[in-house]
């Protein structure tokens, strides 16, 4: 199955997970550590890992190298008993006929020894050269034809006849020394003669170096050289030093060698060859582990990328693959980064006109970029950013196609890991990227494609990218006062025309959309009231959006920043929350973990807007009594007895809720004190921790402090209560 790079692919199947395990940026996320995979200690000749298809060539190599060897050594001994035997012992005695026969047999075998040391070496300088470098090729080789086929006829011709001249006396030892040189002669022939005909047989009729390549995924011009250059050096090894040294070779580290120590052309080949076995299912996997292995292939790879020669695209495009498949690989991304120069040789790759190698690079920085490390070489890399984010434009008669639109997608998701990238080094790429005047711009225009194939991935990323950005306070305003960006997100977050059949992908994108706009209002007065007039001057869509199981959490999150930062000129205006009262009791009363955790921290903003008269008539509607309600408070404290990592805010917003319940009703102090409420804030008060502290996190770093900690909420609390009795 031939693995071709997958560069950048359609929409993927997005499935929505509940949303309670949904990770978000208003939580922390602990590091993951995955172990290292287990690799078994043998990967070569088992049962689940075949011989590579250049076994049959390196095969052949050893029975050629058999019978040539087998051959020479005949030819040697014949050669030494000719001159030792016959022309020293019997040299006055020998009839003009066995002499000269001898004296040709033995310059023909010179010449057919000489023909053969050429012909290896001139086939393997000349493979895929011009046709006039083959041609010189074949008069080598029917040159040693005709040497071996005269030497078997001259040889049998002897044997037949056995007319040797002479005594009688002196015919007895000559005669048997005669047919010894002979016979010698006549195997050596025959021998290589099989030996040709094995090499015909197979090279030749049935084509062992086509169907090997194409078995290699090399079935191409360049492919076809490589493999014909292979299977000669595995010969010429088999023949100049021990006939198992050939058996040895492989593809993979052929290629290497050709990579480090060859010629100019030769590293070409063998860039050429890995890449072909890099985007091979079935060659991938053991290709990459032997590459990985290998420092200095993997420099020259790191400089091939750099290449600028308008006749060195092929073999940049090579390089440029396999060094995609290697950053897919976590250990050895490592390696290529560790290489001085190397980010900024996959940098140039942008610059290439050519689309195929820009869309390489891309991609080999995605890779990269899930490294911290990495993000932080790629953000010191100078141009690049602005580079990366050139490609993530969109034309505005229409979205592009083909390669460009994968040139989009890629950029986007190299802007997304680096934005999301934790700790101070996301912080300072963050500001960089914002710093971009494009960037949001061009994120706008991603998101103002609509009813295009795959254009909800696009979307998904472009949203992404937003909401990581608006982590950092001036960014977050810099993109709400972004003409358009504010009403796009809210048309995707509840549009206007609903489909008929559930779409998971459009699904994906309102669930991300709905963080956004929640990230925006976060401590943004001016993004609120943008938010709020998107909405048509209203928030009724946003309670009625309270009902919708998909983006339930997201409008509830929504509401709550808006009611707490919109400031006072949209107070009027948010009153229309209450009327989502009755929804939001109703969740505290049923729900777990993070829809708990954001209606109680809604409702507690609610009652800002609310008389106690409406509180009741809330709780009425709802079928919630004020003591079940007060017990579910105590209750979430007394189960969260400690931060939460999914819902780290929980107690402080559960403390919200108690306070602005016992400012509105009196009867709710009475409430708490009966139930213990007392000793569970004591307990929340001794194990704050800085977890609880503030609304965003950047993995494990917290983001935006809250104002209001939660050890004054508790003593908040408790002064309500003793004030009361």
């Amino acid at each position: 199955m031939d693995r071709r790079v997958s560069l950048a692919t359609g929409s993927v199947n997005v499935l929505i997970p509940d949303h309670d395990q949904l990770p978000t940026l208003f939580e922390p996320q602990k590091a993951v550590i995955t172990p290292p995979p287990r690799v078994r200690a043998s990967v070569v000749d088992d049962e689940d890992n075949p011989a590579p298809p250049e076994r049959r060539l390196t095969m052949l190599a050893l029975q050629l190298a058999v019978l040539e060897k087998a051959a020479s050594r005949l030819g040697t001994l014949g050669f030494i008993w000719a001159t030792v035997v016959l022309l020293a012992g019997f040299a006055i005695t020998l009839g003009q006929t066995d002499f000269w026969c001898i004296t040709t047999l033995l310059l023909v075998e010179g010449v057919r020894i000489l023909g053969r040391s050429h012909e290896l070496e001139w086939q393997h300088e000349t493979t895929g050269r011009a046709p006039v470098s083959w041609a010189v090729g074949r008069v080598f080789h029917w040159l040693q034809l005709l040497s071996a086929s005269s030497c078997a006829a001259l040889s049998l011709l002897r044997l037949v006849h056995q007319r040797y001249d002479g005594s009688e006396l002196a015919r007895v030892n000559r005669h048997s020394a005669l047919d010894i040189f002979y016979g010698l002669a006549l195997a050596e022939a025959l021998l290589f003669l099989v030996e040709k005909a094995l090499w015909q047989w197979t090279v030749g009729h049935h084509r062992l170096l086509e169907r090997v390549a194409t078995d290699c995924h090399l079935a191409t011009d360049c492919g076809a050289v490589a493999v014909r250059r292979f299977f000669y050096d595995s010969y010429s090894r088999c023949l100049n030093g021990s006939i198992f040294d050939g058996l040895h070779m492989d593809l993979v580290f052929y290629a290497d060698d050709l990579l480090t120590a060859g010629s100019h052309d030769e590293q070409r080949l063998g860039a050429s060859i890995l890449a072909a076995l890099v985007e091979s299912d079935r060659f991938a996997d053991a290709t990459l582990r032997k590459i990985g292995t290998s420092g200095p292939s993997i420099e020259r790879l790191i400089e091939m990328l750099s290449w600028k020669n308008a006749s060195e695209k092929n073999v940049r495009r090579s390089a440029a693959v396999v060094v995609f498949m290697l950053t897919g690989r976590k250990l050895d991304a490592l390696r290529v980064t560790r290489i001085p120069g190397a980010m900024e040789s996959v940098a140039s790759l942008l610059y290439a006109d050519l689309d195929e190698l820009n869309l390489l690079g891309l991609s080999i920085l995605n890779n990269l970029a899930r490294d911290h490390d990495n993000c932080d070489k790629i953000g010191k890399t100078r141009g690049l950013l602005d580079r990366i984010i050139s490609y993530s434009g969109i034309v505005a008669n229409g979205p592009p196609t083909g390669m460009r639109l994968k040139a989009v997608k890629q950029s986007l998701r190299v802007v997304k890991r680096l934005a999301s990238t934790t700790g101070t080094t996301g912080k300072l790429l963050r500001r960089e990227l914002s710093d971009i005047v494009f960037t949001v711009s061009n994120v706008r225009e991603v998101l103002q494609q609509q009813d295009e194939k795959g254009v909800s991935e696009l979307h998904r990323l472009a949203i992404e990218i937003l909401t990581n950005l608006a982590m950092d306070e001036e960014a977050r305003e810099m993109i709400g006062a972004t003409g358009g960006v504010v009403s796009t997100l809210v048309a995707m977050f509840l549009p206007e025309k609903q489909e008929a059949a559930p779409d998971r992908h459009k699904d994906a994108v309102r669930v991300e959309a709905g963080e956004a706009l929640a990230m925006l209002a976060l401590g943004s007065r001016r993004n609120c009231g943008a938010i709020i007039m998107a909405f048509g001057r209203g928030v009724e869509r946003l309670v009625e959006a309270l009902s919708d199981p998909i983006v339930v959490i997201s409008a509830a999150r929504i509401l709550r920043n808006l009611c707490t930062y919109a400031g006072d000129e949209w107070q009027l205006t948010l009153r229309g929350v209450t009327t989502g009262a009755t929804k939001v009791l109703r969740n505290i009363m049923v729900e777990k973990t993070k829809l708990l955790n954001i209606s109680l921290g809604l409702a507690a903003q609610m009652l800002r807007f609310m008389q106690p008269g409406e509180l009741r008539a809330s709780l009425a509607t709802a079928g919630v009594t004020d003591a079940a309600l007060a017990r579910t408070l105590v209750l979430v404290l007394r189960e969260y007895s400690r931060p939460s990592l999914l819902v780290p805010r929980i107690r402080l917003y559960t403390l919200e809720l108690a306070i602005a319940l016992m400012r509105s009703d009196a009867r709710f102090v009475t409430l708490f004190v009966e139930l213990g409420m007392e000793a569970e804030q004591r307990r929340v008060a001794e194990t704050t921790s800085g977890l609880e502290c503030f609304n965003v996190f950047s993995g494990s770093v917290g983001l935006s402090r809250r104002a209001v900690s939660v050890a004054s909420l508790v003593d908040s609390a408790m002064e309500l209560m003793r004030q009361q009795a």
